[in-house]
């Protein structure tokens, strides 16, 4: 249960701090007097939207905390899902919002993020507004209240109903992607084709347009190749006709030093060391020999390697940037040709895939039917169980199933239907219940749907609308039935509903300084007969309005 609040510049509250008591708690004002600011920031508790409208006129930042006590079983479930200690059996939500629209969020003084905040949220508080009438209405939530009824047994079918389902709905697009038009597929088998055949017919080879390139500079300067090697092999070995080769010369110098190497140890090293280096270069001349000796070229050469590099050039230009790539577009297109080649004969595996696939859907989807059709036929009984204690004992509720197509949640099209007068058909809420009806028929249905869950905080704001005299009675009832396992905290207007509290704040406007304050105080004694009087007669309380309060506290007297 929400143990304590703490609002601190939301809207017209400057500082606010509440202790909410287990059990049945209301909340009366004026109307205006910030009622639907406490709302707001228990909604901020538990994870919706936290504008930064939000704050105080003139304030730089707001700030709401929520102490909730909790059960073994919540503690136990936020512990396991979330990773969530509960302290002494308290868990401390603190959200903060900054005029720059920033939003601090700690759980416990840990920092949080705010989907989680809302997941811890929907664990502990559920708020009631006028606005579930209106979801009440809508025929598409029917479906979703009708499941949340039925639990487990029809959640693990329908986990299995959506399985199912999508892969069927896969299976189907990949056999319309693939039924395309004849024509469309023949052209594009004659394009596949076309360009297998020229890639492969070029015989590609990785790494081939390098050594080209290497062969087309070698080709475009092979006179000079030969020219620069002649020359210098005459120079190194043959000599020319002012004298002695290089070759030459350098031996009859290592020649003059072997006369006089003996006498010098330096000398001989020097002597033997020059010795190598003469018959390396010999063996360096020799090899140039030869080289010059295997030189040949022919002119076509180079245009035969040009037209090799202008081929390579078009193929990367239309297929990709390297060969490689080149060659990976030709195996993709392979594939691809492959796939349309055989496409006939995969359309029918598909088929067959997609006639298993359907026949365990439709399966499922009638076990989701049998399932739903007895859970709305107990849930209906219960509903019409409650509406009796609402005042509406011959009113009659059925949740009404028929086929649709198949969806992501089965094949039932669900919609509620209310019968109000005995001897008339069911018809759509929307055309029979009015707003007082309505009132009552989300109470009954919320109800139903909350028991057997674990305690935790139930908020109404102003579910009393359109209601009055014994149907307000009735409601402030049930609510303080439903209170005896669940906390209840409810804002009203009507003393039928405020005298069954077990504890009553009163939240008052006032003006200070040319500032608007609200602020909220518990009532007890006196106090509350006051105000209870004043929702009884309005602004002027007199004796008899107050004795007429006495009557309902004492008639209301726990």
């Amino acid at each position: 249960m929400l143990s304590r609040l703490f609002i601190k510049n939301i809207a017209v509250i400057e500082n606010a701090e509440i202790e909410f008591e287990n059990g049945f708690n209301i909340l009366t004002g004026e109307t205006g007097a910030g009622k639907s600011i406490i709302i707001d920031s228990v909604n901020i508790l538990k994870g919706e939207r936290a504008s930064k409208e939000l704050i105080r006129s003139g304030e730089q930042k707001a700030r709401v905390d929520g102490v909730f006590t909790v059960d073994a079983d919540t503690q136990s479930l936020l512990s396991d899902e979330f990773g969530i200690e509960a302290e002494d059996g308290q868990i401390l939500i603190s959200r903060e919002i900054t005029a720059d629209g920033k939003n601090n969020i700690r759980i416990n003084g840990m920092p949080a993020i705010g989907s989680l905040l809302k997941e811890v949220g929907a664990h502990l508080v559920t708020i009631h507004g006028q606005h579930d009438n209106t979801s009440l209405l809508a025929k598409k939530t029917h479906l979703k209240l009708l499941d949340s009824a039925a639990g487990d047994e029809l959640l693990k079918v329908l986990d299995e109903y959506k399985d199912i389902y999508n892969k069927t709905r896969e299976k189907i697009a990949e056999l319309e992607s693939i039924e395309t038009d004849e024509q469309e597929k023949t052209r594009r088998l004659d394009m596949l084709t076309f360009q297998i055949d020229e890639i492969e017919t070029a015989a590609l080879q990785i790494g081939e347009d390098d050594e080209l390139f290497e062969k087309k500079a070698f080709l475009e300067n092979a006179g000079r190749i030969a020219e620069n090697t002649q020359r210098a092999y005459a120079m190194l070995y043959e000599g020319d006709e002012a004298g002695k080769s290089a070759n030459d010369l350098l031996w009859d110098g290592i020649n003059a030093l072997g006369d006089v190497a003996e006498y010098d140890a330096d000398l001989k090293k020097i002597h033997e060391e020059l010795t190598d280096l003469g018959y390396e270069i010999s063996d360096k001349v020799r090899s140039l020999r030869k080289y010059i000796d295997t030189l040949t070229f022919e002119p076509y050469e180079l245009e035969q390697v040009e037209d090799r590099l202008d081929l390579i050039y078009n193929l990367k230009r239309k297929y990709g940037s390297t060969i490689e790539l080149v060659l990976k577009y030709l195996q993709d297109a392979k594939e691809e040709a492959d796939n349309i080649v055989r496409s006939d004969e995969h359309a029918e595996q598909l088929k067959d895939e997609i006639a298993r696939f359907e026949a365990k859907r439709n399966s499922l989807a009638d076990k989701l039917t049998a399932i739903r059709t007895k859970s709305g036929e107990a849930l209906s009984k219960k509903i019409e169980e409650q509406l009796a204690d609402l005042n509406m004992a011959k009113v009659r509720f059925k949740v009404n199933i028929e086929d649709a197509d198949y969806g992501a949640s089965g094949k039932d099209d669900v919609e509620f239907l209310i019968c109000t007068n005995v001897g008339e058909d069911f018809k759509p809420l929307t055309k029979i219940a009015s707003g007082g009806e309505l009132s009552r028929i989300m109470l009954a249905v919320k109800n139903v749907l909350t028991m057997g869950e674990s305690a935790k905080t139930l908020v109404f704001d102003e579910i009393d609308a359109g209601v009055s005299g014994s149907a307000a009675q009735k409601i402030g009832e049930k609510l303080r039935s439903i209170s005896s396992t669940n906390q209840v905290i409810c804002i009203t207007h009507l003393p039928q509903i405020a005298a069954l509290a077990k504890t009553h704040y009163l939240i008052e406007k006032n003006v200070e300084n040319d500032r608007t304050l609200t602020t909220v105080k518990r009532l007890e004694g006196e106090d509350r007969v006051a105000e209870l009087a004043r929702t009884l007669g309005g602004a002027e309380v007199t004796e008899i309005t107050k004795a007429n309060a006495r009557e309902l506290l004492k008639q209301a007297a726990y």
